[in-house]
């Protein structure tokens, strides 16, 4: 089976173990994400984010989001016969029969632009082809769900924030530029000015259902139906916090991210806001916690529960390559 994820953090783990001076091989790692685990769970196409944390780059977060974009230039170089980056469309449409992996470059901290239009501009003529609005910090942008210092479990969404004046400028140009607005992290009343708002589809590239596990990181079903109605796609999480449905109720480091807890939100996403919306968006080299998929790997033991959990064939492949495919041949 086919995959493709919209969200992982492995460029921040290269870049940080590098900088920590403990660097690893991308080819052959015990992470999540290796060119070997791609490799074995029949990837179609990864995106690689540029993940930035404001608490350690305070002050550097272009530069730290510039370093990551060049350990991706570094792997696209390292690997010319593995790896095809996907830039338009039709980069799509040559990927299924190159015989390589596609990767794709996004952004994860709509804050790394510094309210700068330029910067925007000069990260898709860097390649950048999906930016989440915030991360778990309040920009110039909007405001997300969940802030870092106020992270007790459980959460509670973030009330009364939606996008500031300059994300509503920031969303005009990426969708002139055709790069895809991404809404996980944002705040309630900013994902509610999205569909408001937004003129384009746009992305939850890793969120789940909120009516299946409470998390605020996690979309409602207001949410769900409004991002089906306007053509988005949200791909499922497998972080234990986003997926059990225990979560508010067990202690965090007793939480379990599980393939029957997956199908349980992808088939409450599908039936919510249609069997087009729903993606993967793994999340991986981003979380950690008890994961019955634990890497890139071990996808076929994922597709294989979908369809022990009551999926088609058909379902099972437009949520782990098929929907995201279409999604972007549609809107880059």
């Amino acid at each position: 089976m086919k995959v493709w994820d919209l969200h992982c953090d492995t460029l921040y783990q290269l870049r940080k173990a590098e900088n920590e001076g403990t660097p690893y091989l991308f080819e052959k790692n015990d992470r999540h994400i290796s060119l070997e685990g791609l490799k074995k769970g029949d990837y179609l196409l990864q995106c690689f984010a540029c993940f930035v944390d404001k608490k350690e780059d305070e002050g550097n977060l272009l530069a730290a989001c510039m370093e990551e974009a060049d350990v991706f230039y570094q792997l696209l170089e390292a690997h010319p016969e593995e790896l095809m980056q996907i830039r338009t469309p039709e980069d799509i449409r040559r990927l299924e029969t190159s015989g390589r992996i596609g990767a794709m470059l996004t952004v994860e901290e709509g804050g790394v632009c510094l309210d700068q239009a330029g910067i925007l501009r000069d990260l898709y003529r860097l390649g950048v082809r999906m930016m989440t609005l915030t991360w778990n910090y309040e920009n110039g942008l909007a405001s997300p769900n969940l802030v870092p210092e106020n992270d007790d479990e459980p959460c509670y969404p973030a009330e009364g924030k939606g996008l500031k004046e300059k994300g509503l400028e920031f969303l005009a140009e990426m969708e002139r530029l055709h790069m895809i607005a991404d809404v996980s992290h944002l705040s309630d009343g900013g994902i509610r000015d999205m569909l408001k708002f937004a003129e384009r589809p746009f992305a939850a590239s890793h969120s789940n259902a909120r009516s299946v596990c409470g998390h605020v990181r996690n979309l409602t079903d207001e949410f769900l139906r409004g991002m089906g109605e306007k053509g988005c796609i949200a791909g499922l999480n497998y972080c234990p916090m986003f997926v059990d449905p225990d979560y508010g109720k067990k202690k965090t480091s007793d939480l379990r991210s599980t393939v029957h807890g997956l199908a349980l939100h992808a088939r409450h996403m599908m039936n919510v806001g249609g069997e087009d919306l729903v993606a993967l968006g793994s999340d991986f080299d981003g979380i950690d916690g008890d994961l019955e998929i634990p890497d890139a790997s071990q996808m076929e033991r994922m597709a294989v529960g979908f369809l022990d959990e009551g999926f088609t064939s058909r379902e099972v492949e437009k949520i782990f390559w098929k929907n995201a495919k279409r999604f972007f041949e549609e809107n880059l």
